[in-house]
């Protein structure tokens, strides 16, 4: 978090200011490692939620189609569309804002245009209801 580096056991809780960049956790082991997280939005932004939540089904949807690399991501363009749908007031700890914009706003032009997409039906639709399986 920040420039800090620390470890957390089971059970721990991190609360993350507003403003600071950080790193997902990741497992030191060979132990698999299961996260909850938990995020506020103040104002609320249901538009942001409701895009993220769409970048998770489609992502799972991808992964349960083989359709991810060994750490779980989709190609380039394809995350890019993703990142690009759910970063308004998100980005990755290291790198500019300037340049993420610049660089996932351009790749993700690409990946719209030859037909990448947020969500697909094939691997579940979010409505009112939830998700709704794909059938």
């Amino acid at each position: 978090m920040g420039r800090k580096e620390g470890r957390a056991k089971q059970g721990d809780g991190i609360l993350l200011p507003a403003g600071v960049s950080h790193v997902h956790p990741w497992s030191v082991s060979a132990e698999e490692l299961h996260v909850r997280q938990t995020t506020e939005a103040d104002p609320p932004d249901s538009a942001g939620l409701v895009a993220s939540l769409h970048a998770l089904v489609t992502l799972f949807g991808l992964a349960a189609a083989g359709k991810v690399n060994h750490k779980g991501l989709p190609n380039l363009l394809q995350l890019a569309v993703l990142i690009r749908s759910t970063m308004r007031a998100t980005y990755i700890a290291g790198i500019p804002i300037t340049v993420q914009r610049m660089v996932f706003g351009g790749l993700a032009r690409v990946g719209k245009a030859i037909g990448y997409r947020t969500a697909y039906p094939a691997y579940g639709v979010l409505s009112d209801a939830g998700v709704q399986a794909a059938r």
